[in-house]
């Protein structure tokens, strides 16, 4: 955005669209996380500084980005290794999964179908 060029290419395109869906996911493991922490604080006072204790925490974390990226690293990978023809030309301002589906030669089915799952 900052260069006059308004292009991107397909890997940059691709890790875009990787970074804004890993992030878009963890935060809603995120709030699932603060949800619990809430619980625990509220429903269970005097066991909190036991229960949430810094090595519970930091696996909280850990596991929210493990579980974001056993979700979004697949249909990634699928999407990358699909063929694409023809002007790879999108009128968007970021890359998005169903965009980049629709460039392809390929059938993307099974990719949209679990990407609608996920």
């Amino acid at each position: 955005l900052l260069t006059e060029r308004k292009t991107i290419s397909l890997p940059g395109c691709f890790l875009q669209m990787l970074l804004f869906y890993c992030l878009g996911t963890c935060t809603l493991f995120y709030m699932a996380v603060m949800s619990l922490d809430r619980y625990v604080a509220i429903c269970h006072p005097l066991h909190y500084p036991a229960v949430m204790n810094s090595r519970f925490c930091l696996q909280l974390i850990l596991g929210c980005w493990a579980v974001t990226f056993l979700l979004m690293f697949p249909p990634t990978i699928m999407t990358v290794q699909l063929p694409f023809c023809g002007p790879n030309v999108m009128n968007h301002f970021y890359c998005d999964a169903s965009l980049l589906l629709q460039l392809s030669c390929a059938d993307t089915g099974f990719i949209e179908e679990l990407m609608f799952i996920i």
